[in-house]
C-alpha cells in the first residue's frame, strides 16, 4: 500500500524527462513546496503520471515551483501540465527559466504566476508543428479544429507580442527572446542576479 506523503516530509518521483521533488514547510501553516523539473514534453509513462497524480493531489495552500529547460514537447503534454497549474495551484506557482524554455516549455513559463529568469537564461515562442494522416476530408475537419483549439491555447503568448509578431507566430516565425527582451516584454516579472533575486525595475537600478 503507498504510503501517504504526510507520512514522509520529503519525496521523489522521477520519470525520463522529469522529476518531482516534494518538501513539507512548516511556517506558522503547514504546506507542501512542490519542486517541479521540467525536460522534454514527451514523457507519456507510467512514471510520469506519477508526478501528475501527487500534485493533483495537493491542497490549497500548496506551492508548486517549476524549474523548466526543455528545448521542445508535445501540446498534449504541456496541456496537462499547465492545466495543474491553473487548476490546482492557481495563484500559488513560480516558474524559472534554467536556462532555455523553447515551444511548450515556453508555454508552460507564461502561464506561470511568478516567472523568473536569471541573465543567461532564453524563451522561444512559435506555433505547434505536427502531422495528419487518412481521408482529404478527415484530414481537413481535424486541421480546422486544431487550428482554433491549438492557437487558442497558445494565445497565452499573445500578450507578449505585438499585433504583426502574433500574427508572424501563427504563420510559422520563431520568436527568440533574450533575458533583456523577456524583462522589457513582461514575459519574466523577477531576476537572479549574484544570488539577488529582483523586480525589473531594480535590476536596472543594479545595472547603472
Amino acid at each position: 500500500m503507498r504510503k501517504k506523503f504526510n507520512e514522509d516530509k520529503n519525496k521523489t518521483y522521477e520519470s525520463k524527462e522529469h522529476s518531482l521533488h516534494k518538501k513539507k514547510i512548516v511556517k506558522n501553516q503547514d504546506y507542501t513546496k512542490f519542486r517541479f523539473f521540467i525536460g522534454t514534453f514527451d514523457n507519456q509513462t507510467p512514471k510520469f503520471h506519477l508526478i501528475l497524480n501527487d500534485l493533483y493531489d495537493s491542497n490549497e495552500k500548496d506551492e508548486l515551483e517549476l524549474r523548466i529547460m526543455s528545448p521542445v514537447g508535445l501540446v498534449i503534454e504541456c496541456q496537462q501540465v499547465v492545466n495543474i497549474m491553473n487548476n490546482k495551484f492557481n495563484g500559488r506557482t513560480t516558474a524559472y527559466i534554467e536556462s532555455h524554455a523553447s515551444s511548450a516549455g515556453a508555454i508552460v513559463f507564461a502561464n506561470a504566476d511568478k516567472r523568473v529568469i536569471y541573465e543567461n537564461s532564453r524563451i522561444m515562442f512559435h506555433n505547434y508543428s505536427g502531422g495528419y494522416g487518412g481521408k482529404f476530408q478527415d484530414i481537413k475537419d481535424r486541421l480546422d479544429f486544431d487550428e482554433k483549439h491549438i492557437i487558442s491555447f497558445l494565445s497565452v503568448a499573445k500578450q507578449f507580442l505585438n499585433k504583426k509578431e502574433w500574427k508572424q507566430m501563427v504563420n510559422g516565425k520563431n520568436f527568440w527572446f533574450d533575458a533583456s527582451d523577456m524583462l522589457k516584454r513582461n514575459i519574466a516579472t523577477h531576476i537572479i542576479v549574484d544570488g539577488k533575486e529582483m523586480t525589473k525595475k531594480e535590476y536596472k537600478k543594479y545595472k547603472k
